[in-house]
Protein backbone atom coordinates (compact mmCIF):
# COMPACT_ATOMS: atom_id res chain seq x y z
CA UNK A 1 0.00 0.00 0.00
CA UNK A 2 1.35 3.40 -0.89
CA UNK A 3 2.85 5.19 2.42
CA UNK A 4 3.69 2.12 4.73
CA UNK A 5 6.79 1.20 5.11
CA UNK A 6 8.80 -2.25 4.90
CA UNK A 7 7.80 -3.57 8.39
CA UNK A 8 4.27 -2.67 7.58
CA UNK A 9 4.09 -4.53 4.64
CA UNK A 10 5.63 -7.75 6.08
CA UNK A 11 2.37 -7.66 8.65
CA UNK A 12 0.00 -8.29 5.76
CA UNK A 13 -0.51 -11.12 3.59
CA UNK A 14 -2.52 -11.25 0.69
CA UNK A 15 -4.06 -7.28 1.54
CA UNK A 16 -4.67 -8.89 4.88
CA UNK A 17 -2.91 -7.76 8.44
CA UNK A 18 -0.80 -10.70 9.11
CA UNK A 19 -1.18 -11.83 12.58
CA UNK A 20 1.61 -11.66 15.24
CA UNK A 21 2.90 -13.13 18.29
CA UNK A 22 3.63 -10.58 21.53
CA UNK A 23 4.13 -11.08 24.69
CA UNK A 24 1.10 -10.26 27.16
CA UNK A 25 1.43 -9.97 30.94
CA UNK A 26 -1.78 -11.23 32.95
CA UNK A 27 -2.30 -10.23 36.24
CA UNK A 28 -1.39 -12.76 38.96
CA UNK A 29 -2.94 -15.65 38.87
CA UNK A 30 -4.87 -15.04 35.72
CA UNK A 31 -2.46 -17.24 32.96
CA UNK A 32 -4.98 -19.66 32.37
CA UNK A 33 -8.29 -17.70 32.58
CA UNK A 34 -7.04 -15.11 30.40
CA UNK A 35 -5.79 -18.09 27.74
CA UNK A 36 -9.52 -19.65 27.93
CA UNK A 37 -10.85 -16.34 26.98
CA UNK A 38 -8.44 -15.57 24.62
CA UNK A 39 -8.55 -18.73 22.99
CA UNK A 40 -12.32 -18.91 22.96
CA UNK A 41 -12.17 -15.84 20.98
CA UNK A 42 -10.24 -16.89 18.64
CA UNK A 43 -6.66 -16.13 19.12
CA UNK A 44 -3.39 -18.90 18.60
CA UNK A 45 -2.24 -18.41 22.90
CA UNK A 46 0.89 -20.55 23.79
CA UNK A 47 0.92 -21.23 27.53
CA UNK A 48 3.61 -23.35 28.63
CA UNK A 49 3.43 -24.68 32.33
CA UNK A 50 5.60 -27.38 34.21
CA UNK A 51 5.30 -30.14 36.83
CA UNK A 52 6.36 -28.82 40.29
CA UNK A 53 6.57 -30.18 43.83
CA UNK A 54 4.53 -28.13 45.74
CA UNK A 55 7.32 -28.16 48.64
CA UNK A 56 4.33 -27.96 51.89
CA UNK A 57 2.26 -30.51 50.85
CA UNK A 58 4.87 -32.78 48.57
CA UNK A 59 2.32 -32.85 45.67
CA UNK A 60 3.10 -32.35 42.00
CA UNK A 61 1.31 -29.25 41.01
CA UNK A 62 1.19 -27.69 37.31
CA UNK A 63 2.26 -24.16 36.86
CA UNK A 64 2.85 -21.57 34.65
CA UNK A 65 6.20 -21.84 33.34
CA UNK A 66 6.67 -18.18 32.82
CA UNK A 67 4.55 -16.60 35.85
CA UNK A 68 1.98 -13.79 34.63
CA UNK A 69 3.15 -14.46 31.14
CA UNK A 70 1.37 -16.24 27.82
CA UNK A 71 2.11 -15.56 24.07
CA UNK A 72 -0.56 -14.47 22.09
CA UNK A 73 -0.75 -14.18 18.07
CA UNK A 74 -3.06 -11.24 17.06
CA UNK A 75 -3.23 -8.79 14.18
CA UNK A 76 -1.69 -5.31 15.61
CA UNK A 77 -5.14 -3.62 15.06
CA UNK A 78 -6.09 -5.63 17.82
CA UNK A 79 -4.58 -4.38 20.40
CA UNK A 80 -7.10 -2.88 22.31
CA UNK A 81 -9.23 -5.56 22.42
CA UNK A 82 -6.81 -7.33 23.85
CA UNK A 83 -5.49 -4.70 26.42
CA UNK A 84 -8.94 -4.98 27.91
CA UNK A 85 -9.52 -8.58 28.18
CA UNK A 86 -10.49 -9.25 31.59
CA UNK A 87 -7.25 -10.35 33.59
CA UNK A 88 -4.57 -8.95 30.96
CA UNK A 89 -2.73 -6.43 32.84
CA UNK A 90 -0.79 -4.89 29.34
CA UNK A 91 0.59 -6.22 26.32
CA UNK A 92 4.93 -6.01 26.56
CA UNK A 93 6.21 -3.45 25.07
CA UNK A 94 9.44 -1.52 24.64
CA UNK A 95 9.02 2.05 24.25
CA UNK A 96 5.38 2.85 23.02
CA UNK A 97 4.75 -0.04 20.77
CA UNK A 98 4.06 -3.48 21.48
CA UNK A 99 7.20 -6.00 21.10
CA UNK A 100 6.47 -8.83 18.62
CA UNK A 101 8.12 -11.81 19.45
CA UNK A 102 9.93 -13.65 16.98
CA UNK A 103 8.89 -17.36 15.48
CA UNK A 104 11.90 -18.84 16.53
CA UNK A 105 11.24 -17.90 20.13
CA UNK A 106 8.05 -19.43 19.37
CA UNK A 107 9.07 -22.62 18.36
CA UNK A 108 11.40 -22.96 20.94
CA UNK A 109 8.79 -23.00 23.52
CA UNK A 110 6.77 -25.27 21.46
CA UNK A 111 9.61 -27.68 21.02
CA UNK A 112 10.14 -28.24 24.90
CA UNK A 113 6.34 -28.81 25.01
CA UNK A 114 4.33 -32.16 24.98
CA UNK A 115 0.89 -32.05 23.76
CA UNK A 116 -0.63 -31.02 27.15
CA UNK A 117 1.83 -27.94 27.16
CA UNK A 118 3.84 -29.16 29.36
CA UNK A 119 7.88 -28.46 29.41
CA UNK A 120 10.12 -30.71 31.34
CA UNK A 121 13.15 -29.20 33.26
CA UNK A 122 15.69 -31.76 33.80
CA UNK A 123 19.56 -29.62 34.70
CA UNK A 124 20.48 -29.45 38.57
CA UNK A 125 21.29 -25.73 38.95
CA UNK A 126 24.89 -24.41 39.30
CA UNK A 127 26.36 -21.14 40.91
CA UNK A 128 26.34 -18.08 38.88
CA UNK A 129 27.96 -15.11 39.58
CA UNK A 130 25.89 -11.47 38.57
CA UNK A 131 27.23 -10.02 36.16
CA UNK A 132 27.95 -13.44 34.27
CA UNK A 133 27.66 -14.12 30.54
CA UNK A 134 25.55 -17.46 30.62
CA UNK A 135 23.82 -19.32 27.51
CA UNK A 136 20.18 -20.87 28.09
CA UNK A 137 20.71 -24.60 27.08
CA UNK A 138 16.83 -25.47 27.36
CA UNK A 139 13.18 -23.68 27.18
CA UNK A 140 12.08 -21.41 25.49
CA UNK A 141 15.52 -19.09 24.71
CA UNK A 142 17.28 -22.12 24.33
CA UNK A 143 20.29 -20.89 22.69
CA UNK A 144 20.20 -17.22 23.91
CA UNK A 145 23.25 -15.61 25.89
CA UNK A 146 21.89 -13.65 28.66
CA UNK A 147 23.68 -11.89 31.80
CA UNK A 148 23.37 -13.61 35.18
CA UNK A 149 21.62 -10.67 37.62
CA UNK A 150 20.52 -12.66 40.48
CA UNK A 151 18.83 -15.80 42.28
CA UNK A 152 15.13 -15.65 43.53
CA UNK A 153 15.39 -16.98 47.09
CA UNK A 154 13.77 -20.22 47.80
CA UNK A 155 12.82 -20.90 44.60
CA UNK A 156 14.18 -22.56 41.42
CA UNK A 157 14.51 -19.55 39.33
CA UNK A 158 17.00 -16.90 38.34
CA UNK A 159 16.63 -13.55 36.93
CA UNK A 160 18.74 -12.93 33.46
CA UNK A 161 19.51 -9.68 31.06
CA UNK A 162 18.19 -10.89 27.59
CA UNK A 163 20.67 -9.16 25.22
CA UNK A 164 17.85 -10.78 22.07
CA UNK A 165 14.58 -9.15 23.19
CA UNK A 166 16.67 -5.66 23.68
CA UNK A 167 17.74 -6.14 27.11
CA UNK A 168 14.65 -7.49 28.64
CA UNK A 169 14.60 -8.73 32.27
CA UNK A 170 13.40 -12.57 32.45
CA UNK A 171 12.94 -14.68 35.17
CA UNK A 172 13.58 -18.46 34.27
CA UNK A 173 14.17 -21.84 35.87
CA UNK A 174 17.54 -22.42 36.86
CA UNK A 175 17.74 -25.77 35.57
CA UNK A 176 17.47 -24.20 31.92
CA UNK A 177 20.83 -22.57 32.18
CA UNK A 178 23.83 -24.46 30.44
CA UNK A 179 26.72 -22.18 31.70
Amino acid sequence: MPGEDEEERGRRENGQVKPTWYLVKTKPQNEHRVETRLTGAGYETLFPRIHKRNRRTKAIETRPLFPTYLFVRFPYEQLKTIRYTHGVARVVTFGPEPQEVGEEIIEAVRGRMDEEGIVTLLRPPVEWKPGQRIRIGEGPFEGLEAIFLEEIPDRDRVVLLLDAVSSYKVTVPKDQIER
